[in-house]
């Protein structure tokens, strides 16, 4: 699979038209001019018109890679499915294959690649996907050691390809509509994109210098670390409107950029695209199709001599280079960061790191994880060393990513959370006797927490229930034994794969907050025909640690002169229960209070019962009584002080009632 066009200026096609439908009458034809936009609105009233099943099966195959070069992988799935219906043969399966793994349907992915094996008989080449495919079920079961979100309202097109300027600001390519170029660009009808710079919050977005942005495509920028040389990609027509992709580089002079200029080892007949800097400035890595001009992507390397000139570019080695598209390096050091559709991973392009050891060879490239890494594409890595320490997190930076359902490309905040141990290695997967497909079981656990009326005031009404990230959320087995861990993402989710038959406690937790559990079952699952996946979804609400603030229980109310439970107050008793058993370290204080009704001393007495009627019942559930301390108020706090001889019956049961108080 290729990345989107668009942004991939720098994907190496030739033959580029900036007309964008003139001429076009036949979805095909719109199609392999790769005007997608046009060919899909063409080929689904031809679709619909056709009268062979091998008519619509061609035309239902062209609908799919189409929504797929668009990044709308649910419309591709659907039409490669009627591909597949219509028996359009090999070409189709595999694309729904290739599909499946991008919405992270690793199910219907294997099931795929196992009948391309029987009907190829490519037996290596669909083992190891299928293997990849397995790999990437137990990499989304593993909690992730990263917090994930948007830095800003991105456009409703491609913003990607973050790198750090200055001290505050975050320069990116962007195909939004303040684009300097007044082209479309023929894949999508969007804009040339341009540079674009803003502080790192996302706030205040304009266009970089105008010394760089042209009416062609400027993007993926980098900057040497004195901030005194860009280097970035342009793409633009030569002879015969053939669009190639340069190596530019400028200079800063008195805080004034000059007139970029390509670098001087860039040739006419391939593309350059995706600068990075690595070894203190002194060596650019970048992507080329330099080998094989319109072919796949390999990552080279250029070394800048001491004397100011740069040596031919060498491709790196076998072990990073492979037989697809190796894209988007971003230097750290003597560390790489690239993207890889070859390598195994859990969707299109994943992110990579390699570093380059003592003796200059390079490490083996290791996937960033799940969590980074999605169904889609992720690029352009980095990491900012000067952000704000947060407790918790060892590393923060940037990425760009593709995520399934938001058809474009968005810039991402990324927080590296101090790592936890990892989760069991079992891949959750079984086989149900009527099927032979492969069977998943994932969780999504959401994580709320009470917004009041008045902050901070629990007793006030509630407002509503909102997310709450870096929450920690364990699943353990009936045995106790840990099936996951992780943190919840910037909506309040974490998202894991379990195993079949098995009951599960699914508990949340946060510092300052108070631990909350829930349990579910995988058990007796009913599957339809060919289903292979089955989420269940669970929300946990953790309420905030009030110290020495009283919280009224509900229904726990006494009937007149009497201290005893009320069979009414049980589901708040146990809900008590359950919030003293998760939280183990807290104390609280148990206090009762009478009517007015009654002499002093007496209702004192009283509301001491009513207190330690409490307190009994709670130790009764097997809470420690060194935990609990009652108090009886009497009369003394009352909440509704009406005249005490016209008080109604309601007033006086308000407050007949109970409170507690976490007192440590």
């Amino acid at each position: 699979m290729k990345l989107k066009q668009l942004i991939y200026l720098f994907i190496l096609l030739t033959s580029l038209s900036c007309s964008l439908s003139k001429g076009i009458k036949d979805g095909e034809t719109a199609f392999e001019r790769k005007q997608y936009a046009v060919a899909v609105q063409l080929l689904e009233e031809e679709f619909t018109a056709a009268n062979s099943q091998a008519f619509k099966g061609r035309k239902a195959y062209l609908l799919g890679q189409s929504f797929l070069k668009l990044h709308n992988y649910n419309e591709s799935s659907k039409w490669l499915e009627l591909s597949v219906k219509n028996e359009y043969g090999t070409e189709a399966l595999l694309a729904l294959a290739q599909v499946s793994k991008m919405l992270e349907n690793y199910g219907n992915a294997i099931s795929s690649y196992e009948k391309l094996k029987n009907i190829t008989g490519r037996k290596q080449e669909f083992d190891r996907e299928i293997l990849i495919c397995k790999q990437a079920m137990l990499s989304i079961q593993k909690p992730s050691d990263y917090i994930v979100e948007k830095i800003f309202e991105n456009s409703p097109v491609s913003d990607y390809s973050p790198v750090l300027y200055e001290n505050e600001y975050m320069v990116f390519t962007s195909e939004r509509t303040e684009s300097t170029g007044k082209e479309t660009y023929n894949w999508t009808g969007q804009k040339f994109s341009d540079i674009f710079i803003t502080l790192k919050s996302g706030s205040e977005v304009r266009r970089f210098d105008s010394s760089i942005n042209t009416e062609h495509n400027e993007g993926t920028p980098w900057f040497s670390r004195d901030m005194n040389t860009l280097y970035f990609t342009r793409c633009y027509s030569l002879i015969n409107n053939d669009s190639k992709c340069k190596l530019m580089y400028s200079l800063r002079v008195n805080d004034v950029w000059n007139e970029p200029l390509v670098l001087p080892f860039v040739k006419d007949d391939a593309n350059y695209c995706q600068p990075t800097l690595i070894e203190n400035d002194s060596v650019l890595v970048f992507s080329s199709d330099l080998e094989q001009p319109g072919g796949t992507t390999d990552l080279y390397y250029s070394e800048l001599l001491d004397d100011g000139s740069w040596t031919d570019p060498e491709k790196l080695p076998a072990s990073i280079n492979t037989q697809g598209n190796e894209k988007f390096p971003t230097g750290d050091g003597d560390t790489l960061y690239f993207s890889s559709d070859y390598l195994p991973g859990v969707g299109g392009f994943d992110i990579f790191k390699t570093y380059l050891k003592d003796d200059l060879s390079w490490a083996p490239p290791v996937n960033m994880g799940y969590g980074i890494n999605s169904g889609g594409d992720e690029f352009s890595f980095i990491i900012d060393y000067k952000a704000k320490s947060k407790a918790s997190v060892s590393q923060q930076g940037f990425f760009t990513s593709s995520k399934p359902g938001t058809g474009k490309d968005d810039i991402y905040r990324f927080s590296k959370l101090i790592p936890i141990p990892e989760a069991p290695n079992d891949i959750a997967i079984s086989t149900d006797p009527s099927s032979n497909l492969p069977k998943s079981v994932f969780i999504t656990v959401k994580i709320l927490t009470p917004e009041y009326t008045v902050p901070d005031d629990p007793n006030s009404p509630l407002l509503s229930n909102k997310v709450l990230n870096t929450a920690f959320v364990r699943i353990v087995d009936d045995k106790n034994q840990k099936i996951a861990e992780g943190y919840t993402n910037e909506n309040g989710l974490f998202y894991s794969a379990v195993p079949i038959d098995v009951d599960l406690k699914i508990s949340g937790m946060k510092l300052e907050y108070l631990t909350n559990a829930t349990s579910t079952s995988t058990k007796n699952i009913t599957w339809s025909q060919n289903q292979t996946t089955k989420t269940i979804n669970t929300e946990l609400i953790l309420g905030k640690i009030y110290l020495n603030k009283e919280i009224n229980l509900s229904n726990i109310y006494y009937d007149y002169d009497k201290w005893d439970i009320k069979p009414d107050a049980i589901p708040t008793l146990n809900q008590l229960v359950t919030l003293l058993r998760e939280n183990p370290r807290i104390k609280i204080q148990l206090s009762s209070h009478t009517d007015c009704r009654g002499e002093n001393d007496y209702n004192q007495i009283l509301s001491q019962k009513r207190a330690q009627s409490v307190v009994d019942y709670l130790i009764s559930n097997a809470i420690d009584p060194v935990r609990l301390v009652p108090v009886g108020y009497g009369e003394t706090l009352l909440i509704d002080a009406c005249i005490c001889e016209l008080c109604t019956e309601d007033q006086h049961q308000l407050n007949r009632r109970t409170t507690f108080k976490i007192i440590n």
